[in-house]
């Protein structure tokens, strides 16, 4: 199973020096260390030793778990691994395809709802991304406008904007 925290470190209350390093540079979260022993012991039960993690976002009321590789490893078979990390953490667990594809990542984000388009436009001499969605969907989204604007924005890199059409 590809984490960020090393398996040595998985099962031991200390970390080692580079998953020290990985925590003290912000390229490694206490969620992304959390999230990492939880999956390494899920493991024990369901084999996901193919599953890919490379990072979780705490949204309050949902933790987003970001995988570059296959989602329905960290899914499981009837929602089995998706399920028992979710009871794990306390809260609603949603698996987001991290790919080159920002449509596809995106609807995997918001999913039931449905991405409209996604436009770059220049506002005030800057590049942004807004993001449509359908009016009758917003009640769909399991994440809040807010924290989807905040997150995409530092996901990819440059300011979003969801409106809702």
């Amino acid at each position: 199973m590809q984490t960020p925290l090393c398996s040595k470190c998985a099962w031991s209350e200390s970390l080692c020096s580079t998953c020290s390093a990985k925590r003290a540079s912000g390229a490694m979260s206490n969620l992304d260390i959390e999230v990492s022993r939880i999956l390494y012991k899920i493991n024990e039960q369901h084999n996901i030793t193919m599953a890919q993690f490379s990072h979780a976002a705490d949204l309050g009321e949902v933790v987003l778990v970001f995988t570059p590789g296959e989602a329905g490893l960290l899914i499981g078979r009837g929602g089995k691994v998706v399920s028992a990390l979710s009871s794990a953490l306390g809260k609603r667990v949603r698996i987001v395809t991290e790919s080159g594809d920002a449509r596809k990542s995106l609807e995997d984000l918001i999913t039931p709802a449905k991405v409209l388009g996604i436009n770059e436009v220049w506002s005030d001499g800057k590049e942004k991304m807004r993001v449509r969605l359908a009016k009758e969907d917003e009640p769909y989204l399991k994440v809040k406008p807010a924290h989807l604007e905040e997150l995409v924005s530092r996901w990819m890199g440059k300011p979003i904007e969801v409106v809702f059409e």
